[in-house]
């Protein structure tokens, strides 16, 4: 099954609609695929692909851990909206300007029982305390597109951000359902920034391949037009598949160490690493922070 036809669409920086992806994920052919996917990310910001550096943190903050980071995240799930208060105080406290992400916006709907008033003051106590943004949006934790837009409006009516959009365990077949998902929620609010659309955790009976990643990367770009980058994860997927990824519709790579380490000589430093990669790729690194600015 060839997709060359749909050529034209994309290069007008029109999305495919679910019958033309799912013409695109059952093609053999990823030499097509991947030209489809990469012209969708040109038409979206040309040749330029986006990398963060991020600081994670987990237990009490460390100023040594934050290095040259865009974005210091907090990590794990908070125990209580106390909890998750006093992290946020604690690590904003050794940030200074950089943009502080923390928390899934699933656990903060759980800690307030789903009652979304309840959800926008607490999103507005942690604004008040130094968090920037939540970290993720993870799609697949949330019963349907609705919930999920509901969730965002809350938060922002707050004035916290929530622009980054991720999946953390989908099995192939329900891949295409999340991304038109994220569609829904990006036509209904235009909060999202970033759209990570490979789960951080495959299914362990029916592990996905790397066609079957790179397919639903390029698909990702395809439906979702109006999302600014697609996003994959350098730690968790690493350079190999990243820079394919690139090949396909990816424009941002998230999650670059924050600490350059250079006893491997310096092109092995991860700053220089990754522009190494983007540039190998046929593209043209550009280092962004956490609120997805470009940073001088």
């Amino acid at each position: 099954m060839t997709v060359s036809d749909l050529e034209t669409i994309v290069a007008g920086g029109h999305a495919l609609t679910r019958a033309q992806a799912e013409r695109v994920l059952a093609s053999a052919d990823l030499i097509s695929i991947g030209l489809l996917g990469e012209a969708a990310r040109k038409a979206r910001s040309g040749d330029l692909v986006t990398f963060g550096r991020v600081a994670v943190v987990e237990g009490e903050p460390s100023a040594d851990a934050v290095g040259d980071a865009g974005e210091v995240r907090l990590a794990g799930r908070p125990r209580s909206i106390e909890d998750a208060r006093q992290q946020t105080r604690a690590a904003a406290a050794l940030v200074g300007d950089t943009p502080l992400t923390g928390f899934s916006l699933a656990d903060l709907v759980a800690l307030v029982d789903r009652d979304l008033t309840a959800l926008t003051s607490l999103a507005g106590a942690l604004l008040q305390d130094g968090l920037t943004a939540v970290t993720e949006i993870p799609m697949d934790a949330f019963a349907s597109a609705e919930d999920a837009i509901g969730a965002v409006e809350a938060v922002r009516h707050a004035g916290l951000g929530a622009w980054r959009v991720t999946v953390h365990r989908a099995p192939i077949d329900d891949r295409l359902d999340l991304i038109e998902r994220v569609g829904r929620l990006q036509q209904a609010t235009h909060a999202v920034r970033a759209f990570a659309p490979l789960p951080r955790l495959d299914p362990p009976d029916e592990p996905s391949t790397g066609y079957d990643d790179v397919r639903t990367v390029a698909v990702a770009r395809l439906m979702a037009a109006d999302i600014p980058v697609i996003q994959v994860d350098w730690p968790l997927y690493g350079p190999k598949l990243a820079q394919v990824a690139i090949a396909f519709g990816a424009g941002d790579i998230d999650g670059v160490a924050p600490i350059d380490v250079t006893s491997h000589g310096p092109r092995r430093a991860a700053k220089a690493d990754i522009e190494r990669q983007i540039r190998a790729a046929s593209a043209v690194p550009a280092e962004r922070n956490g609120c997805y600015e470009l940073r001088s």
